[in-house]
């Protein structure tokens, strides 16, 4: 028997991203409203344009959905054969660590990490160039972002103990 992630169709994965975003869509409405969603005395509230751009991605996922899921199904299947399941997980995962690992270590320190490990798992490249990757690209978008604009992005444990400037 084929296992079920050879079975998916794009009709399947596109309906399944349709509602994913329909459903962060409601969230994001839900959050705006909080913030406000209207227009006040001296202009539009802090709530108004991710409201409206949320509006404007829900009426467009509906239409993708409408267009792709019913009008014109792609009933052929996504996988075509189980290594692209393995490659898709190669990229996902640590991607989904990333991720997870932003809220301890900061935005700097685990973008550092995470392209340092790309590199050198997935892009086959030395250790020492994959660590000058993952130290240089970090400190680069720092010093754009924050020395820079002025942005401020989550900062890592180092930074609340004064060990590192992010």
């Amino acid at each position: 028997m084929t296992p079920i992630w050879l079975r998916a169709t794009y009709r399947s994965v596109e309906a399944g991203v349709g509602v994913g975003l329909l459903l962060l869509g409601a969230l994001l409405i839900v959050e705006s409203a909080k913030l406000g969603s209207g227009w006040g005395e001296s202009g539009p509230l802090p709530g108004f344009f991710p409201f409206s751009l949320t509006v404007l991605m829900i009426v467009g996922t509906i239409l993708v959905l409408y267009a792709n899921v019913y009008r014109n199904p792609d009933l052929r299947p996504f996988f075509e054969v189980a290594q692209e399941v393995v490659d898709l997980l190669k990229v996902g995962l640590p991607v989904v660590f990333a991720i997870a690992l932003i809220h301890v270590a900061g935005l700097y320190v685990t973008s550092g990490i995470y392209l340092a490990f790309f590199m050198a798992w997935y892009g086959k490249f030395r250790w020492y160039y994959a660590l000058f990757g993952g130290v240089i690209f970090p400190t680069l978008m720092w010093l754009l972002l924050r020395e820079g604009f002025n942005i401020a992005m989550p900062m890592s444990m180092f930074y609340r103990k004064g060990i590192l400037p992010f």
